[in-house]
């Protein structure tokens, strides 16, 4: 599997991730041992990024509500890969106390934390379970993310003092460097200039059907904010954008490989008026769930021709693990990813790819 053509001159140079929903059915401490393996191996491949999911209480999709706590481990294998959350459920927070977990995972981490927040996503049915109204999340994601942002940012979260004393409490560790790596997942335009408006950037999940009036919107609405925003941090705008990516032999090894996870989705697909459940076919799935998928050769073209991806993304981040992949079934396409893909875009890695 090569690709010989001259890599696509980009508006900018992007990074490359990659992000898993931490499927699995089996033991959990297997699966997490894999989901560390995994991040080591993107390690010596060169990714610059690996990307985690958070679920609650959820059986099979989503193994993973303590994406910190598997993160400390990865921490420990890791030496220059960054460490991404794609996304904490920030409503479900209370955000002083994940303003102290993030701080002390960072680090330890060495500064590689990547923070990426949502509203709720994947975990709207898990809301009333913690007793929360899903009714209220942007105006718990709202005002968590000020309280949240304030003590990264070092400013007093409260007064308190005794003897007629008062003394500032701040965020212990430390953690002002995470201000600038912070990240919201939001659907709507208003999201998107909102992250804009806090400074922060904005993660696109895999787009339904059509990237170009579903995704592209987002992504020119957010740049358009935060170049009217009066005060822009220095750092710049970031765009991490989510691709479901599977290489094979061809695109009937590729779909045989998916077939069995694709179709869970064809009653959701039908819920929301993009076909019949009954007669929906794996083709026609992979279609709409914009999934990538056949010969390297193929990938490339279909990914220079995605609307809302190239020149728009400062993080490219793949998903090439479904829900029945094997552990070598994730490792093979990564590698194909890194080797052959990715370079075919424009990414070039900072690091000299170690595995042989």
């Amino acid at each position: 599997m090569s690709r010989t053509a001259t890599p696509l001159p980009l508006r900018r140079p992007f990074k490359l991730g990659f992000l898993t929903h931490v499927h699995g059915r089996g033991d959990p401490r297997t699966v997490y041992t894999e989901l560390i393996e995994l991040f080591v191996a993107a390690e010596q491949l060169g990714y610059d990024g690996g990307w985690v999911a958070q679920h609650h209480l959820q059986e099979e999709f989503g193994r993973l509500p303590s994406p910190l706590v598997l993160l400390a481990a990865v921490a420990e294998r890791t030496r220059h890969i960054e460490l991404g959350t794609g996304v904490i459920t920030l409503p479900m927070e209370d955000p002083l106390r994940l303003a102290e977990d993030v701080a002390v995972l960072d680090a330890l981490a060495r500064g590689r934390l990547q923070l990426g927040l949502g509203s709720g996503g994947a975990n709207l049915d898990a809301f009333e379970a913690f007793g929360l109204d899903v009714e209220q999340r942007q105006t718990q994601f709202a005002s968590r993310l000020d309280i949240l942002q304030r003590a990264l940012g070092g400013q007093p979260v409260l007064r308190a003092g005794s003897a007629g004393s008062l003394a500032e409490l701040t965020l212990q560790p430390a953690a002002s460097g995470l201000f600038s790596r912070l990240w919201h997942s939001h659907s709507s335009i208003d999201g998107a200039q909102f992250a804009a408006s806090q400074g922060n950037g904005l993660l696109l999940g895999t787009a339904v059907h059509d990237p170009l009036t579903v995704q592209r919107p987002l992504a020119e609405a957010y740049l358009d904010a935060w170049q009217a925003a009066p005060a822009r941090p220095a750092h710049g705008p970031r765009l991490g954008i989510v691709r479901a990516v599977f290489p094979a032999r061809d695109k009937q090894t590729s779909l045989a490989e998916i077939a069995p996870d694709v179709l869970r989705h064809a009653d959701w697909l039908a819920r929301t008026g993009h076909g019949d459940a009954r007669t929906l076919t794996p083709a026609q799935i992979v279609q709409l769930l914009n999934v990538h998928h056949g010969h390297p050769d193929e990938i490339i073209e279909t990914l220079l021709a995605d609307p809302a991806l190239l020149g728009f993304a400062d993080y490219f981040i793949p998903v090439v693990q479904s829900e029945r992949s094997t552990l070598d079934q994730t490792l093979r396409r990564m590698r194909v990813v890194a080797e052959v893909i990715a370079p075919a875009l424009g990414w070039q890695a900072a690091t000299s790819p170690a595995l042989a």
